[in-house]
């Protein structure tokens, strides 16, 4: 391609700022030349010589303009390295689009911003919808893993990667919640709640803010969603690999620890929280070295509500989640305890006995302080037989606490991920298949890199390897079923890479051997590395760094990374010793205990070994590489076991703001996440691919002989070879043409240069010949002069800023040495002024307060005994007060008792009520035992009020005697006693007399409430329940069970049975009204009976019939039996008044029977049907036939949806509402609805694809539109509604196919689509791709000039892109008089067999 005449090409060529720049070739180039003559066009328009060695020097050619902003990168003619930055920057930029397809990656860009790409409208536009179709999104990727896992029954795998802050996280995040939404219900059930549960606490315990991200995963993790068979998710399994532990004890600057210890900081005041003995984060040694306490725009008060809100969904008793909270604030503790140095040369080390933090650390743990602060000073030996404790150095003893913290948070991270995992464990049923979510760390180098980095990388070695040949294997795969006759395609594997680190004596092996010699140390590992792989056996992967001997090169597949092997032994052990372990297990705490039991029983899952304090008996542990190599390999075999999507995050500048694009990071990040080596795995086989037919409509004008289009493929082959002459640069399939990189550029070329006239291309090759010899004299002569002046000038620049440099060293350190002299100075002196200055103060102030305290004492003595002298005087007096008192009431109360006692004959009348109603009573009771009809309890209910009438009879005669000893002892004891013994006995009698009153009203009462369950019990004995249902039954009244079988009988025959299909036929053939008829009467009946309980659970049974009938099919003929049933009942209640609580439930079922009905092949009919034949078969965009690699292939022909197919399920569903009689206006909502979910599915689906935003597709999605309008205004349905609904789509195909060039263009625009939101109208002017060499794009300045004229209109569209698929229009019953409805006037067909509901 690069040879021969290339004029007026556009080519890339390197620069130190941008990467790549783009420039114009000038000048045909011709073998041997030295140099191209370039323009470049990124801002500086000036030539530009480009030098050239040999021909392999050739900048890479750029592509055409209609591939600019392609959602593929595949898709791309030349694929290479400035071709993919370019064209994610313009869709990063220009479109705002953050995702971008290459091949089987998603590529995605992190906005640093809140996009409105996510909402549940999202969700619903990517369900059910082809990966190829589709914008890129997270969301098209997660449907394509389920939509493979349902239809092959083969597990997925989702693997995401990235940079620290490239929005993997977040990514994952938006994942699980779409397999939650997708694979679960419509409101989550508690499986899918529990796994969404999971993001906060991992975040909290896992997650922490570095300089790169503000929530930076500090682990990698994998996160297996089980399906079952109907493809809803029933359980979740967590596998998580290298915590970074020592983020626990160390942060640099300007990062923080993990955000669990800052959100309890935070919550330090509540009243739980105390006992915690917290303070706040700047005074914790683990939580203050970085600097940074707050991340703006966080609350950590409220992220720990939401982490211990997900606790609790995940079954943490919150009892065990403050045991879990007490560690946590143990190690915190642990962090602040003060171990200070003693002895000769501080080879010891002790604890100040007023620590406060070891007692509080210890008391948190339930653990002995004083053995805890022994052994973190001393080490146990064994010598000669003899077991001693040698006494540890501060700095020893300070690594064995860091130890002891990392090493107690490990294992309480490994106890939260199983806790997890137990709760996320599936309950429900067998797992038939999973998709896992792998969010694991990218490719890191940093100024320092260490162990941490040297473990990340080698995942990233064996996950790219993985990567490149799952890539490789997808491209064979295409070529085989092509049939075409291909070589092997050689591809960069990275095995020499990962056999020097995994492989015999590679960096691992030699790294576990040196760990376990007793004298180990990184420098005689490192040495050993030389030996082995410098001396011995030179590998190419690794060198040796000029200026050190502590440190070793790698070349990685991403980049060349120097690692310090100062730390790796140690990191590599991850031990603490065996007495610290030994005191934390007899931990009178339950979770501290079983914390490092378990470390026992599974130590292949612990986060580190245990170093014993005796050596001659130390056991051989499983170090952290060697952990990590088998947790690694068990990851590989479970990716190697699923079908792979990937997800490669890409941060795009380091600064985290919204929208800034930096090209030298995002290309770094492009060569370290393998994206690159997907292109040029593509690149080196067959990368552009056509269709016979859409060759052949693309490029028919070079192509000559008879142009038929049912002799298109012997026509592409005969031509063919003539446009390209290397029959290695195509390749003929069998319905496919393979082309080389950088062919189907030929092929435009050629076809551009067909179109051209002949002399105008003579007239610009003389001219620019001319002008370029003149050009290039004069370039070079001004390139001469300004290289060697700017040369002088930036080495006299250079030295003098070296001179400066130098001098404002020497002058910073000495004035920082003066300046600290001078602070020591002052300070001293200022401590001990003040320190006897307070000294004084305080001993004036506790002189003061004792004199105080002794006068007060004196004071209150003398006040408390004049007190008491007057209460002494005033209780006396009030006492004889009193007995005066109670004298003369008891005087009144014993004459009012005398006068009671002789109206006797008050309680005879009031009997005489009583005897009516038992006459009463035992005539009723009489009747009804004549007639048959009284039950057991009736007959109680007689006797008990017999019993009653004696009852009363006896205290009405007792009460009388009572009454008159009463009197008589009162005159006898008034002339005997005095005035206290009257008092004495008229209390008595009074209390005795209340309480035969009591006894009284309470048996009235009881008489009321068995006389109220006697007609309760009369009334129920007319519906006896029947449980058994027999033919031969007579009784003519609907009984409860009855019409419970009638009902669901209904509901089998008008929708389904468990084991049978959908029986639409039969439900629509059945009477006007009948099914509505029948539930009415039995609800009806249930209603009137005051069974209120049994009447909703009719109508739930209803409503879920309803639901899972929509649910489990598709198409309008569920819908016209629910429509139809729905709004029968609500029209046969229209006669009642009390019916609202009762039919509520039922006619909730109305609008998600609307919701649910929508077919999903109306949508594509709409966009996709080919109504006006030929009109888009001509406009075949460049590039967009590749289908993405990977997909399955699907079959071509197959029965398309259109508009015909459509619109005869609708009249089908017209005729069956009618044939239901159904009032008109309930139509006409029914339809308002259901066009207005056509119309908003349709827009969004229009507004998610690219390959619909085009002129003649808009032309033909308004054809299709219209003829929808016509059949609607043939039903007369325009009155509810029905065509309004479509107003936005048809703005937006009016939007296609408007100008939108000029700025009369875009205030037309904006005064026409006033449907449409702001956000809907820049998407489609962002979408729109010409589909011919007639159009153009739209440019970037009418697009601004568009958004510009819509800040200025008002309208109430809410801020979203999407429309609301989920929104229901309330529904308007009118009201009809029904006609009266018995059961035996039923028309019931035989088959239905609930003839019983009829009278015999």
């Amino acid at each position: 391609v690069h040879q021969g005449k290339v004029f007026s090409l556009c080519v890339w060529i390197p620069d130190p700022d941008a990467v790549w720049v783009s420039a114009q070739l000038l000048q045909d180039y011709s073998p041997g030349e030295n140099h191209l003559l370039l323009q470049l066009s990124n801002g500086k328009v000036r030539h530009l010589h480009y030098p050239l060695d040999s021909p392999s020097d050739l900048p890479p050619l750029g592509n055409p303009d209609i591939l600019e902003g392609e959602n593929d990168l595949t898709a791309l003619s030349f694929l290479h390295e400035p071709a993919v930055l370019h064209n994610l920057r313009v869709r990063f930029l220009d479109y705002s689009s953050i995702y971008t397809y290459c091949g089987i990656v998603l590529v995605a860009i992190n906005p640093y911003d809140q996009l409105p790409i996510y909402g549940e409208e999202v969700i619903d536009a990517y369900s059910g919808q082809d990966m190829a179709d589709m914008e890129p999104h997270i969301f098209s990727v997660a449907e394509e893993a389920y939509r493979t896992m349902t239809r092959s029954e083969k597990n997925q795998s989702i693997i995401i990667s990235g940079e620290s802050g490239s929005g993997k996280t977040v990514s994952a995040k938006f994942t699980m919640r779409y397999f939650a939404v997708v694979g679960g219900a419509a409101q989550q059930t508690s499986v899918e709640e529990r796994v969404l549960s999971s993001n906060p606490i991992m975040e909290s315990i896992g997650n922490a803010k570095t300089i790169r991200n503000d929530n930076s995963s500090r682990f990698g993790k994998y996160i297996e969603i089980g399906f079952g068979r109907k493809g809803d998710i029933i359980g979740a399994n967590m596998r998580t690999y290298l915590l970074e532990k020592s983020r626990v004890v160390f942060q640099a600057s300007a990062e923080r620890n993990y955000h669990i210890f800052y959100q309890l900081c935070a919550s330090r005041e509540l009243p739980e929280m105390r006992s915690l003995k917290l303070d706040a984060p700047e005074n914790f040694r683990y939580t203050n070295q970085g600097g940074e306490m707050q991340i703006p725009g966080t609350d950590d008060l409220s992220d720990l509500e939401r982490t211990r809100s997900a606790f609790t969904i995940l079954g943490v008793q919150p009892d065990q989640q403050m045991e879990l909270f007490r560690i946590l604030s143990a190690i915190l503790h642990l962090g602040n305890v003060n171990i200070q140095a003693s002895g000769r040369m501080h080879s010891s080390s002790f604890f100040p006995a007023d620590d406060h933090s070891l007692a509080v650390f210890s008391k948190l743990l339930g653990v002995e302080g004083p053995q805890m602060a022994h052994w973190l000073c001393h080490r146990r030996l064994a010598v000669g037989g003899e077991m001693l404790a040698k006494p540890m150095s501060g700095r020893q003893a300070v690594e064995a606490r860091d130890a002891l913290a990392k090493h107690i948070y490990g294992q309480l991270f490994t106890w939260t991920v199983q806790r997890l995992n137990s709760a996320l464990r599936a309950q429900r049923g067998h797992v038939k298949s999973f998709i896992g979510v792998l969010d694991i760390y990218g490719f890191e180098t940093f100024d320092q890199n260490s162990f941490e980095q040297f473990c990340i990388n080698y995942a990233n070695e064996k996950l790219q390897q993985q990567f490149n040949r799952h890539v490789f294997h997808l491209e064979q795969e295409e070529y085989v079923r092509e049939e075409l006759a291909w070589s092997r395609i050689e591809f960069s594997d990275n095995q020499q890479c990962i056999n020097l680190i995994e492989g015999q004596l590679g960096l691992f092996d030699l790294l576990d051997e040196e760990c376990r010699m007793p004298k180990g140390s990184d420098e005689s590992w490192v040495q050993k590395l030389y030996d082995q792989h410098l001396t011995s056996k030179p590998h190419p992967h690794f060198q040796k760094p000029r200026m050190s001997n502590s440190a070793f090169i790698v070349l990685h597949f991403a980049d060349v990374v120097k690692y310090e092997c100062d730390g790796f032994l140690d990191k590599n052990r991850d031990t603490v010793f065996e007495e610290l372990v030994n005191i934390l297990k007899a931990s009178q705490s339950e979770l501290v205990a079983e914390l490092f039991q378990q470390q026992e029983n599974a130590p292949s899952l612990a986060n580190g070994g245990v170093r014993p304090g005796k050596r001659a008996t130390r056991e051989h542990k499983l170090t952290v590489g060697f952990q990590f190599r088998q947790s690694l390999q068990m990851l590989m075999d479970t990716l190697n076991s699923t079908t792979p999507h990937y997800v490669r995050c890409i941060k795009p500048n380091d600064f985290k703001e919204p929208f800034v694009f930096d090209p030298k990071r995002t290309v770094q990040q492009l060569r370290a996440c393998g994206v690159l080596e997907t292109i040029r795995i593509s690149a080196a086989g067959y990368p552009s691919r056509w269709t016979y037919e859409e060759f052949f409509s693309r490029y028919r004008i070079l192509l000559r002989g008879l142009r038929s289009p049912e002799q298109v493929q012997s026509l592409c082959k005969q031509n063919l070879p003539q446009l390209i002459p290397d029959p290695d640069q195509y390749c003929f399939g069998k319905t496919k043409v393979f082309f080389r990189a950088g062919q189907v550029a030929l092929l435009e070329r050629l076809r551009a240069e067909r179109l051209h006239v002949a002399a105008l291309i003579i007239q610009s090759r003389v001219r620019g010949w001319l002008a370029r010899i003149r050009y290039a004299r004069i370039l070079w002569a001004m390139v001469t002069i300004q290289r060697y002046c700017r040369g002088a000038l930036a080495r006299r620049l250079a030295l003098t800023l070296r001179y400066t440099k130098a001098a404002l060293v020497i002058q910073k350190t000495y004035r920082m040495v003066v300046v600290r002299q001078l602070f020591l100075v002052i300070r001293q002196a200022t401590i001990t002024i003040q320190a006897f200055t307070r000294g004084t103060l305080a001993r004036q102030r506790h002189r003061l307060l004792v004199a105080e305290r002794a006068a007060v004492l004196l004071q209150a003595r003398v006040r408390g005994w004049l007190a008491r002298e007057a209460y002494r005087r005033v209780r006396a007096a009030v006492v004889l007060m009193q007995c005066c008192v109670r004298r003369r009431a008891a005087k009144r109360e014993l004459m009012k008792l005398k006068t009671e006692a002789r109206s006797v004959e008050r309680y005879r009348e009031l009997n005489k009520g009583m005897e009516v109603k038992l006459m009463q009573l035992q005539l009723r009771a009489d009747q009804q035992v004549g007639e048959g009809k009284v039950d057991l309890l009736a007959s109680y209910v007689l006797h008990y009020s017999v019993f009653f009438f004696c009852r009363f009879s006896s205290l009405y005669l007792t009460l009388l005697l009572l009454s008159s000893s009463s009197v008589c002892v009162f005159v006898h004891m008034c002339a005997e006693w005095q005035h206290q013994a009257v008092s004495e006995a008229s209390a008595a009698l009074r209390a005795e007399l209340d309480e035969e009153r009591r006894k009284y009203q309470g048996l009235l009462r009881e008489f009321a409430r068995l006389e109220q369950r006697y007609d309760n019990l009369r009334d129920m004995s007319l519906l006896t329940e029947v449980h058994n249902y027999n033919p031969s039954y007579r009784n003519s009244e609907i009984v409860p069970q009855k019409y419970s079988l009638a009902v669901n009988t209904i509901l089998v025959v008008f929708f389904f049975s468990p084991n049978d299909n959908i029986r639409v036929d039969s439900a629509v053939s059945l009477p006007p009204g009948l099914p509505a008829s029948v539930i009415f009467l039995c609800v009806r009946q249930a209603d009137c009976s005051g069974d209120q309980t049994r009447a909703r659970s009719l109508c739930s049974a209803a409503v879920t019939a309803m639901k899972a009938a929509l649910k489990v099919t598709s198409g309008f003929e569920p819908a016209r039996c629910t429509i139809c049933l729905t709004y029968n009942a609500k029209g046969q209640y229209h006669s009642t008044e009390d019916d609202t609580d009762t039919i509520a439930a039922f006619l909730s079922a109305a609008p998600v029977v609307s919701r649910l009905s929508i077919p999903l092949y109306s949508v594509p009919a709409l966009l996709e049907a080919e109504t006006i034949p030929g009109l888009c078969g001509s406009a075949v965009k460049l590039g967009t036939s590749r289908k993405r690699a990977g997909s399955d292939p699907r079959t071509v022909g197959g029965d398309a949806p259109t508009m015909a197919s459509v619109l005869r399920e609708l009249g089908a569903l017209h005729t069956a509402l009618s044939h239901q009689a159904l009032p008109p206006t309930l139509i006409e909502q029914a339809f308002h609805q259901l066009t207005y979910l056509i119309s908003a599915s349709a827009l969004n689906s229009l507004l998610l694809r690219k390959d619909m935003c085009s002129w003649s597709r808009g032309m033909q999605i308004r054809y299709n539109v219209s003829i929808l309008e016509e059949w609607l205004r043939s039903r007369s349905l325009q009155a509810g509604g029905a065509v309004a609904t479509l107003e936005p789509l048809i703005q937006a195909v009016q939007l296609l196919q408007a100008g939108k060039k000029t700025e009369a263009d875009a205030r037309a625009l904006v005064q026409t689509c006033t449907a449409l939101s702001s956000q809907q109208i820049v998407k489609i002017l962002t979408l729109y791709t010409p589909h011919s060499d007639l159009d153009e794009r739209v440019t970037l300045n009418f697009i601004r000039s568009v958004q510009g004229l819509l800040k200025q209109r008002s309208d109430g569209h809410p801020p979203q892109i999407l429309m609301d698929v989920r929104r229901v229009f309330p529904v308007t019953f009118p009201y009809l008089p029904p006609t009266v409805v018995h059961a035996e006037q039923l028309v019931i067909p035989d088959s239905l067999k609930i003839s019983f509901l009829r009278k015999a």
